[in-house]
């Protein structure tokens, strides 16, 4: 068993039981039978809502362990300490379990108050809120001054391809598997790499720089960032109407976060190969632009190996579990088919959060692992 197929196992196993025990409570009626179905949102409906959320974290905790601290450490991933990596995780997690209150109370207040469009306007200030906090963040680490100049000369490079540049950010960072992304939209939209990438070549920290800037030039980025929205907006009030859900009681608001949860399978399933498409058509408009061939491979292969190691998977396991194309699967010279959006896949799950999106974090790429919990690992 290797790293990257011991982490896709736990992240079946993450999935699936939340799913499992998701469907079982959506049929058998648990929050009906359970939980508050008063219209007010009072100390009783705000206990139960810590209540739940309590058990979220404590259902999550052994996996945490074990794809945060156990399975890094044996495959000499980390070095972190358990102390310092619990240190991390604990505060990751309430930071995580307080937002989940906090907007489980505003989707019951705004539906209370203007129904399925009050709930649709407070999961809108959800995502936004957990978007701004996480971008502020990164910020915070920014690197100022690190290696500018071989950032300069990247964009050099960069810019004989004929390619326009965003800004560019280096932030800090503890985890290996960390790859930064996009933050930001329009013309605000800024590329954000991991320190350690500066230990790249000249050429290959123009080639995933450049990547990114293609996205945002494209609009690949924008499409992925209004497909995500609209995915969990639009998913989590249909799964509003489901029998026993609702958005004005603390019990139809559990039953409708379990139909959520079901739903956000669903994207799991449907929304990475959107996301692989994208980065597919990146690789071709990169060729375009005479970006060597076996550069934009080699980068692929370095980038894979910081996250688990698997330059070659099954075609099954990829076309399910995995948003970004392995490295022997990039061909610029094959056409690529279908709708492509940068990275959906896993904005779908960041954005989720601003309705209590069970899966987040227990895919395989980030259980355990709070760094890549708001931003997940990339193209």
């Amino acid at each position: 068993m290797t790293y990257a197929r011991f982490r896709l196992w736990l992240g079946i196993s993450g999935v699936g039981s939340l799913v499992t025990v998701s469907f079982i409570a959506l049929v058998s009626g648990a929050p009906q039978a359970l939980l508050s179905a008063n219209e007010r949102l009072a100390f009783r409906e705000l206990l139960q809502l810590l209540s739940v959320t309590g058990l979220f974290l404590l259902w999550m905790m052994p996996l945490d362990v074990l794809g945060g601290y156990l399975l890094p450490r044996r495959f000499q991933k980390s070095e972190q300490s358990f102390r310092n990596w619990l240190g991390h995780y604990l505060v990751g997690a309430f930071f995580q379990a307080m937002l989940f209150v906090v907007f489980a109370s505003l989707i019951l207040l705004f539906s209370q108050a203007g129904g399925v469009l009050g709930g649709g306007i407070a999961i809108s200030l959800g995502i936004g809120t957990c978007s701004i906090l996480r971008n502020r963040s990164l910020l915070n680490r920014e690197s100022p001054g690190a290696d500018e100049g071989k950032i300069l000369d990247a964009i050099t490079l960069i810019q004989s391809w004929q390619i326009f540049v965003p800004q560019t950010v280096v932030v800090k960072h503890r985890d290996s598997g960390f790859a930064g992304g996009i933050i930001g939209i329009g013309t605000g939209a800024k590329i954000v790499i991991p320190s350690s990438w500066l230990s790249f070549s000249r050429e290959q920290l123009a080639t995933v720089i450049a990547r990114r800037a293609v996205a945002i030039n494209s609009g690949s980025y924008t499409r992925g960032l209004i497909l995500a929205f609209v995915w969990n907006v639009v998913g989590f009030l249909f799964c509003s109407f489901l029998p026993g859900a609702g958005l004005t009681t603390v019990a139809g608001f559990v039953a409708t976060v379990c139909g959520f949860t079901l739903w956000s399978f669903i994207g799991l399933l449907v929304l990475p190969t959107v996301s692989r498409n994208a980065s597919l058509k990146i690789d071709q408009s990169l060729s375009c632009r005479g970006v060597p061939v076996d550069l934009i491979s080699q980068t692929a292969f370095t980038m894979d190996q910081l996250q688990d190691g698997e330059p070659d998977r099954p075609a099954l396991i990829e076309m399910i579990f995995h948003p970004v194309p392995n490295v022997t699967s990039r061909n610029p010279a094959v056409p690529v088919r279908g709708l492509a959006a940068w990275n959906v896949a896993r904005t779908s799950l960041f954005f989720s959060w601003g309705c209590l999106g069970l899966l987040s974090r227990a895919v395989h790429c980030n259980v355990g692992r709070p760094e890549l919990w708001m931003m997940l690992p990339t193209d």
